[in-house]
């Protein structure tokens, strides 16, 4: 693996959007894996998109696949610019805009301004992660969660995430909370694969810091492996364009393979 282009440290990007929903049955994971990275040229190209973790995780009840993303742009301007992209002109079916298409179950999209980010460990290593939404009344203006940024950082730290952000999304009332870990020891590709998932899942979420001064009800929470990274900023370096964290527990793309499926 050859990525190369981003440091550790804070992130100096302004926005985020994020994307959440089912896919329906009929299509083969190696389909959909594979015609992400179909989709993936023609969507990382946008202006100041840094990177994606696609997240991708079964219902534990009906095995059925969640899906979507997790980026971070430089400026708010250049995500209301994504979304504008990818709801009004993008069409991989003749006649069907991107998120209309009809095995994109329940869309929920969002896009953010960013109070914070900071990756603690090298991109790579970026296994699993688990986004939450939290809705508020009170008023949970910016310069509050900026006050609390600082901790909510620290503590990430402590805990050896591998990166933390702090969304907030003012004209919807919502915070978002995204947290990232590296892979999790194990025998073998699967249990560490569970073992990364679990833990994540499992671990007091950083919303504590919420407590005061913000009211925060918590409307939206799953972890999930990255099935997939965009990588832009590595392309543009002459490195790798994309990485494939679960991999062999998943499979690669097979470029042979184009259905034009993808996330």
């Amino acid at each position: 693996m050859n990525v190369i282009g981003y440091e550790t440290g804070p992130i100096a990007c302004r926005a985020a959007f994020t994307a959440d929903f089912e896919m329906a049955a009929g299509l083969s994971l190696q389909q959909i894996i594979t015609n992400l990275e179909v989709g993936r040229k023609i969507m990382d190209v946008r202006p100041g998109m840094r990177h994606k973790y696609t997240p991708l995780r079964f219902d534990p009840a009906t095995g059925i696949r969640q899906i979507g993303g997790r980026y971070l742009f430089d400026t708010w301007k250049n995500v209301v610019d994504y979304l504008r992209f990818t709801s009004e002109e993008l069409e991989l079916e003749p006649g069907v805009t991107f998120w209309d298409r009809p095995f994109f179950i329940g869309v929920d999209k969002h896009a953010w301004h960013v109070i914070g980010a900071h990756d603690f460990t090298p991109m790579p290593t970026h296994y699993a992660n688990r986004f939450e939404r939290f809705a508020y009344a009170n008023d949970a203006s910016t310069e509050i969660l900026q006050a609390l940024w600082p901790s909510i950082r620290e503590t990430a730290k402590i805990a050896h995430l591998s990166s933390v952000w702090l969304l907030h999304q003012p004209d919807e009332c919502q915070i978002g909370l995204l947290t990232v870990v590296a892979q999790k020891p194990g025998s073998s590709a699967a249990e560490r694969a569970s073992e990364s998932l679990l833990g994540l899942e499992r671990m007091e979420s950083l919303s504590r810091h919420f407590t005061q001064p913000v009211q925060a009800r918590k409307i939206f929470d799953r972890t999930s492996l990255n099935l997939s990274l965009w990588l832009p900023w590595s392309r543009h370096a002459g490195g790798d364009p994309a990485a494939f964290p679960t991999f062999s527990v998943h499979p690669l793309p097979e470029p042979a393979m184009e259905t034009n499926i993808n996330a």
